[in-house]
């Protein structure tokens, strides 16, 4: 149905080995190197940094695991404090790894849920199994006030109730590290929610229950709302169009519409999750298959085909000069001319460093590397169309 692998003489990928890749990606979810391994989120993507936190060692997955409970209770507009029972119930349960093997009767998860009562698809799923657990923990009666362990153990009910309270503080020093980005990237709170998601709260403070998107950004990066056009010089790297990361920068803006904005903020969400041909997600995605469900979550219906995506929205300059969030960057790739290009991402936002503006296109690149922000300068020289799509 679509292109999608990128032009790169070290990269190009024969037409008779792409079953295999395909299969091999499809191989990596399901069975993903092992039984323990958590199945790619239905919204989260990508992990963490390793990192000591006070005098605990947590690898990549768990400091990964512990961005997502954070994101997905920033997201819902709760507390912070629902945020530290979160994570203090994993640690407890797990140390904040998605486990698959049942070890006490069908408990399965991040959270150890019971599959006979949440369901697979849920106790399986990090953002599901956080959102499980969150519906439960505000249906407690005076929870903001309770202590951590007394909320754990009434959501959990477990034969070792006093196990949950001890992890607490190394609950809040995690939560107290991913808040500010998390705060920031959910946004205001719907109306009538009491209130706004702080940029910084105080650990145990925040707003009202509400609701609203989980977007994990990585690496302390904050989300930031902005405006207008991209301006000034775009610098950065050149030559190798598949060079990126999964994690958000710190000072991160998205310009552009509000529709523009949905649609970035859908990409995304995705970062980490793995490339698969002709595939539109929830898991997996192809080049065009991303950019099509991006604008699928604004509201926009695009064609999954990287070579009809350039007849749709307006021209914009291909220098980028005018570029914002959500915009269609095409290149020709490896199968595709400069008439039909092979290959799609979108325009995610920008960072402003001393050096000048470092702009940023999420893409799906090709088999066995995964969704991931590429500086745009990257593409230099290769850029065909541009697209303002709403």
């Amino acid at each position: 149905m679509t292109d999608q692998r990128v032009s790169s003489a070290q990269w190009a990928i024969g037409v008779a080995a792409m079953p295999f890749l395909a299969m091999a990606s499809m191989m990596m979810v399901i069975a993903g190197g092992g039984a323990n391994t958590a199945p790619p989120s239905s919204v989260c993507g990508g992990g963490g940094t390793a990192q000591t936190i006070g005098v605990v060692q947590l690898d990549a997955e768990q400091m990964g695991n512990a961005r997502t409970i954070v994101s997905v209770a920033a997201g819902r507009h709760l507390p912070s404090f629902a945020a530290v029972v979160a994570v203090a119930t994993s640690y407890t349960e797990v140390k904040l790894r998605n486990q698959l093997t049942q070890t006490d009767h069908d408990s399965e998860g991040l959270f150890q849920q019971r599959i006979s009562i949440y369901t697979r698809p849920v106790a399986d799923d990090p953002v599901k199994a956080t959102n499980a657990f969150l519906d439960r923990l505000v249906k407690i009666p005076n929870w903001q006030t309770n202590t951590v362990g007394v909320n754990a153990q009434t959501v959990q009910i477990s034969k070792y109730p006093d196990r949950y309270q001890p992890t607490a503080p190394l609950a809040r020093q995690i939560v107290g590290q991913f808040w500010p980005a998390a705060a920031a990237a959910a946004g205001p709170a719907p109306a009538g929610t009491g209130g706004t998601a702080p940029a910084i709260p105080a650990i145990g403070s925040g707003p009202a229950i509400g609701s609203g998107p989980a977007i994990c950004a990585g690496g302390g990066g904050a989300i930031l709302g902005g405006g207008g056009t991209v301006a000034g010089k775009i610098v950065g790297p050149t030559g190798n169009n598949m060079a990126g990361t999964t994690t958000i920068p710190s000072g991160f803006v998205i310009s552009g519409s509000a529709k523009g904005h949905l649609a970035v903020k859908y990409a995304l969400a995705q970062l980490g999750k793995p490339y698969l041909f002709a595939a539109a997600g929830p898991n997996a995605f192809d080049c065009s298959g991303l950019t099509m469900a991006a604008w699928a979550a604004a509201g926009v219906a695009l064609p999954h085909l990287a070579a009809g995506q350039t007849s749709s929205g307006t021209a914009e300059p291909t220098n980028l000069s005018q570029a914002v969030g959500g915009d269609l960057v095409m290149i020709p790739g490896s199968d595709g001319t400069a008439a039909n290009p092979g290959h799609v991402g979108m325009i995610a936002g920008y960072v402003d460093k001393p050096d000048g503006r470092h702009l940023y296109i999420v893409q799906a690149p090709m088999a066995g590397v995964p969704v991931q922000l590429t500086e745009a300068t990257q593409w230099s020289g290769q850029i065909t169309h541009v697209r303002r799509i709403g």
